[in-house]
């Protein structure tokens, strides 16, 4: 195998794929990349069994097609050293040599033929969504889901497909996240699924790369879910259920409604919370008619403590929360208020966007458990 390709377009297709490669494996051959020479078409493929992805260009002059499975951190870490210019990579009785200008590598590769056969796109047309909304709704629910591997499902998205549009939803049991659209696709069926997170997390970047009209096309399989943006082709395992009715815990009777900078409120946030108590991580919110008093106390006694006004009319009301996952929250709602949805100190609280004509934006809702206050 041998071709000549820029050092910018290979560089490229390597940052894509090679987040995929396992830094842990009991298979060697997994911490290597697939490149593919065939035609006009170079092929870069990469696996760690859960994930996949393959990505495609046509920017390379081939002379002498083939394949070669080359270690990926020598050959990422290699390329990525090299100037913009000509790259030449030749592949020769199992040895790789990239030449670049006075510079070169040498490097042994492995059989090609080890390597796993990828998955396959599933038959039939994809469903069209904007690149630029499924890596919102991701990045609006990826922060909550579980670190728990005892609890398989909780480390998954759920995602809620049907005709009108797409739900997603994490949860940690501590907090949940839910973000929804409305979509005008070709969605004929309804189908509820857990998605890995790990792969999902690899969509925004893969999106990012593609022109801004080019939308992604999903596929649903039995096992897996499948994306195609631009050149590159995204693989991802489906969780096993079940994931909990999420529906079941969001609280009716959330009946005192603040209104909030949001950035005014996550700067006081991280102000109280110097002191904050390094095991429990809370902070105390005391709601009182146009004020909003923080205060986080330390194991040290240490206090801090501050003041901000906000939108709010009704009873006083004193409420814990982590402080991380209240930071979470705010840092992934891109507006300029929030509403905060209150009952009692112990019952969950909602946080949703607002519009800029003041009104609750249902796109996304966010729940989170409050803690119980310490004592003084």
């Amino acid at each position: 195998m041998k071709f000549e390709i820029q050092q910018e377009s290979l560089q490229k297709a390597l940052d894509l794929v090679a987040g995929v490669v396992p830094s842990k494996t009991t298979l060697p051959i997994l911490k290597s990349i697939l490149v593919e020479a065939d035609g006009s078409e170079l092929r870069f493929s990469v696996t760690n069994l859960d994930i996949s992805m393959v990505t495609t260009t046509d920017t390379a002059e081939i002379s002498a097609e083939g394949k070669a499975a080359v270690p990926a951190d020598k050959l990422v870490s290699f390329v990525r050293s090299l100037s913009p210019g000509q790259v030449t990579v030749d592949v020769t009785s199992g040895k790789l040599t990239i030449r670049a200008g006075k510079a070169s590598l040498e490097e042994a590769c492995m059989n090609p033929e080890e390597y796993p056969a990828l998955p396959e796109l599933t038959a039939g047309e994809g469903l069209s969504v904007s690149g630029d909304v499924l890596g919102s709704m991701i990045t609006e629910t990826a922060y909550s889901v579980s670190r728990d591997e005892t609890r398989p499902a909780l480390m998954g998205i759920l995602w809620e497909v049907s005709a009108e549009g797409l739900t997603m939803v994490a949860t940690d049991a501590h907090r949940l996240a839910r973000s929804r659209r409305s979509l005008d696709w070709n969605c004929t069926e309804e189908r509820s699924m857990i998605v890995d997170t790990g792969g999902l997390r690899h969509l925004p970047r893969i999106a990012a790369q593609t022109a801004d009209d080019t939308p992604v096309e999903v596929y649903l399989g039995e096992n897996q879910l499948s994306f195609r943006a631009g050149q590159t082709v995204l693989h991802t395992r489906l969780l096993e259920g079940p994931f909990p009715d999420y529906t079941a815990v969001l609280p009716k009777g959330n009946d005192k409604l603040v209104t909030v900078d949001r950035e005014a409120l996550a700067q006081a946030i991280r102000r109280v919370s110097i002191t904050a108590d390094r095991i429990t991580s809370q902070i105390r919110l005391g709601l009182e008619k146009e004020r909003l008093e923080l205060s986080a106390k330390g194991s040290d006694g240490s206090r801090a403590e501050d003041e901000i006004p906000v939108a709010y009319d009704g009873d006083a009301l004193e409420i814990g929360f982590n402080f991380t996952y209240l930071l979470d929250i705010l840092k992934f709602m891109k507006v300029d208020s929030v509403r905060l949805s209150l009952k009692d100190a112990q019952s969950a609280a909602l946080v949703s966007p607002v519009t800029d004509d003041g009104e609750k934006d249902d796109s996304l809702l966010c729940l989170l458990m409050p803690l119980r206050i310490a004592g003084d």
